[in-house]
């Protein structure tokens, strides 16, 4: 708990306490008759929910959406939170190892979410134990599970924007957005099951151990996508690396410094994301073009082809399913008072991304002396020369980010060390 802020162990603290409360409170409702059921769950749980499988923008998700549902669907409130909460803190016992207090934050944040399903489910019309297809349950099956999503993904975004300083309300949509369509397709499975549970036997929910692997599957594929971007990026910036060894590193260390001033800006970690892919790519059309650079002086024609960069680089960069990358991309050498290249946009008029990758560039370039700045800045010629294109190349409110991504030590601009590793790679 001593690599996570204050307010997160807060969070962790309340939840625990929310959701240990809830079974205390409620022991003598909780199904105890039911125990040999209670058991067989609590193990299928178990098993779920140690199933993880790495998400590349971080942290780790399990392909077990269904047994929440089934737990909302099948057992009164108080029996599926001690349900979930035990089993999932053994889960992550035995997937993570780690302190028992995560495990039982873990497990909480879980019952808890299962809980509000749960209310919802019963709001609505529902009753645990009875699946009936009608226009009146029909609300109750659907609207307990996104419940269940909606404040699952409410606990993990509080904790992620608080940790990752992003704003929370954007953090928590981005969220629910992106697992809508995976949960909501997850609905029908849990009713077959629970279907078969109520009218056959409670045995039926090791079917869901069967299914696990499909599961599991489905899951993977679909973060493989975010995974493959990851991928691809990195292949055109080894590329681009290779085809200009004077800038090597310069993308990532442009990406790593956008990223600083984008979360000092408080954006949605989406808009982050795309900041960090684009100033990757940044420069990705100059790959081919680095002769042009060594030349003492260039023709129109030369000119032409260098500024060309950007489009080429958008235009490699549409491939990727995000238009806003290619977008940052082709207009991050626009200024801000319009005088800028290819469209001669001017104030908002830039994508917000392209003016945060302007500036990043610009300090790399200067503390490197990465054409067309030469030669290498100090720290303190780097912040004056910032400071005084505020609001001509530089967006003012990015400028300010930069400032205090600075001064609260966010960023360095100490390059000594990291330029000598530059010279040494090429000499």
């Amino acid at each position: 708990m001593q690599t996570i802020s204050r307010e997160v162990r807060l969070l962790v603290l309340v939840e625990v306490s929310l959701a240990t409360l809830a079974v205390v409170i409620h022991a003598d409702s909780i199904s105890w008759y039911e125990w040999p059921q209670m058991l067989l769950f609590f193990l299928v749980v178990v098993v779920g929910f140690s199933v993880r499988i790495s998400d590349p923008r971080g942290g780790a998700v399990t392909p077990s959406t269904v047994l929440s549902y089934l737990l909302i669907y099948l057992f009164n409130i108080p029996t599926a939170l001690l349900i979930v909460m035990a089993g999932r803190t053994a889960a992550y016992i035995v997937s993570r190892g780690g302190t028992f207090w995560r495990a039982v934050g873990n497990g909480s944040l879980m019952a808890l979410s299962v809980g509000a399903g749960g209310f919802v489910f019963r709001l609505l019309g529902g009753m645990p134990g009875q699946i009936e297809f009608s226009s009146v349950t029909l609300p109750a099956i659907i609207g307990g599970p996104l419940a269940h999503q909606v404040a699952n993904n409410f606990f993990v975004s509080y904790a992620a924007s608080r940790w990752r300083g992003t704003p929370f309300l954007s953090s928590w949509f981005d969220s629910f957005r992106d697992l809508l369509w995976p949960n909501l397709l997850s609905i029908p499975t849990a009713v077959f099951l629970a279907i078969l549970s109520i009218d056959v036997h409670h045995i039926v929910v090791m079917g869901y151990l069967a299914l696990l692997p499909f599961q599991w599957q489905a899951l993977r594929l679909y973060l493989k996508r975010r995974q493959l971007y990851t991928q691809i990026v990195d292949g055109l910036v080894v590329a681009a690396d290779v085809n200009f060894p004077l800038g090597k590193g310069h993308a990532r260390r442009v990406a790593d410094l956008a990223v600083a001033i984008a979360r000092k800006m408080l954006l949605s970690e989406s808009i982050v994301e795309s900041v960090q892919f684009a100033a990757l790519l940044h420069d990705v059309g100059m790959i081919g073009k680095d002769d042009l650079l060594d030349r003492p002086v260039l023709t129109m024609e030369d000119a032409e082809n260098l500024l060309d960069h950007v489009r080429v680089g958008a235009a490699m960069a549409r491939e990727l399913p995000r238009k806003e990358i290619a977008e940052a991309i082709l207009y991050h050498h626009e200024r801000f008072d319009g005088t800028g290249y290819p469209g001669g946009l001017r104030g908002g008029e830039i994508p917000l991304p392209a003016r945060i990758i302007a500036l990043a560039e610009a300090v790399d370039s200067m503390a490197f002396g990465i054409f067309p700045y030469s030669p290498v800045s100090t720290r303190s010629a780097i912040v004056s020369a910032i400071l005084s294109e505020k609001g001509k190349s530089f967006d003012p409110e990015v400028v300010d980010a930069f400032m205090r991504a600075v001064e609260g030590r966010n960023v360095t601009l100490d390059y000594d060390t990291a330029r000598q590793a530059v010279m040494g790679r090429i000499s």
